[in-house]
């Protein structure tokens, strides 16, 4: 039986311009184990609705351009599939062209842009906006093999299924950095796995880059831990995590 061991991983959403402060501290810790989810149907947009929505307008939610991502900004890191535009796939529960559109082109896309054809993606609009249908025509009619939810488990225990992978926490929440305490203190006596997803946009509302610095710094400090991205988890475990429910 191999030996246990404690995995960390990031995913983070958007495709957001704040995306290349956080690259700049995953590269200055050499942490490459974090996945950007994003929609290349929306190369470009500029949301200041998220912004004025919360009160701070000054908080911007722009995405790169394509030429921004064919210049390489997520170079080294793993890119994968947040649809093309955004939606919540649940309205497309019987419309499985809609679904086929918004994430095989998005797949079609990343691969064009970074030569890696992704397998896996983040569910646009969190846990609301899916149902167990979405999830079996995603299975049916595209590749994608994972989906990463929003709901936190708190927790460090591995996904009961690839299609409904639950995070231990956002990265903006509050217990957010006494979770990596406990991971790094935690005796590893059954395989653990820390999930640590968000938004960069999130690091400017709450000022809390430092935060996200000092959460990188935690994991990359402690030798035991092997941090990954969530294609690589996928990879290890995917003979012992189905998909979804037969």
């Amino acid at each position: 039986m191999d030996t246990p061991k404690k995995y960390f991983t990031l995913s983070i959403d958007d495709g957001v311009t704040q995306d290349l402060k956080i690259i700049e501290i995953l590269k200055k810790y050499n942490m490459y184990g974090c996945t950007f989810n994003i929609n290349t149907g929306l190369c470009g947009a500029n949301w200041k609705w998220v912004g004025d929505h919360i009160g701070r307008p000054d908080v911007t939610h722009l995405r790169f351009t394509e030429e921004e991502l064919r210049g390489g900004i997520y170079n080294g890191f793993d890119v994968v599939v947040h649809t093309l535009t955004h939606p919540s796939l649940s309205m497309f529960d019987n419309d499985p062209n809609s679904i086929r559109k918004e994430i095989c082109e998005d797949a079609e896309n990343i691969l064009s842009i970074t030569g890696k054809k992704p397998i896996g993606m983040a569910w646009p609009g969190g846990d609301t906006e899916y149902t167990e249908k979405t999830i079996r025509l995603v299975l049916e009619h595209t590749d994608i093999r994972y989906a990463r939810a929003t709901t936190p488990t708190n927790n460090f225990n591995f996904p009961d299924y690839f299609m409904k992978w639950m995070p231990t926490c956002s990265f903006s929440d509050n217990n957010c950095l006494d979770l990596a305490e406990q991971f790094i203190s935690a005796e590893c006596n059954d395989n653990m796995l820390f999930y640590v997803w968000g938004h960069g946009y999130e690091l400017d509302i709450y000022h809390s880059y430092d935060k996200f610095e000092k959460l990188v710094k935690l994991m990359t400090n402690s030798k035991d831990i092997i941090y990954v991205t969530n294609t690589e988890f996928y990879h290890l475990f995917k003979d012992v995590i189905p998909s979804w429910k037969d």
